[in-house]
């Protein structure tokens, strides 16, 4: 065999043990079940900061300099900031599980699970 040959023939083989490491990964249904409970819960959390966030910025546009605010609405203020940190991280998961779901559902059309 000529170089080229077996050069071809080894990145085959790599990108079947790749494949059926991957399907591996995508097979298991108890994890798929739960990363579905997970995507809805960070949907519902996501919805929360977000029309918290959405009050908090209408508290923010009618700051008054006189008025003194009480404690519950300082610690809004101060959720706020924490809130844009905690809202990233948890649009990043999302985006991680919705990925996941797309390639499982991928490889196991055939089952009927979407």
């Amino acid at each position: 065999m000529k170089l080229i040959d077996v050069i071809i023939l080894s990145l085959c083989l790599i990108g079947l043990i790749y494949f059926a490491f991957d399907r591996f990964k995508y097979s298991s249904k108890k994890i798929y079940r739960e990363n579905i409970r997970r995507l809805d819960y960070l949907r519902k959390i996501i919805a929360a900061i977000e029309n918290d966030n959405i009050e908090t910025e209408k508290i923010i546009k009618s700051i008054n300099v006189d008025t003194v605010y009480d404690d519950e609405t300082i610690n809004k203020f101060i959720n706020y900031r924490n809130n844009e940190d905690e809202l990233n991280i948890l649009k990043t998961e999302l985006k991680q599980i919705e990925k996941y779901i797309k390639n499982f559902r991928i490889y196991n059309k055939h089952e009927g699970i979407i």
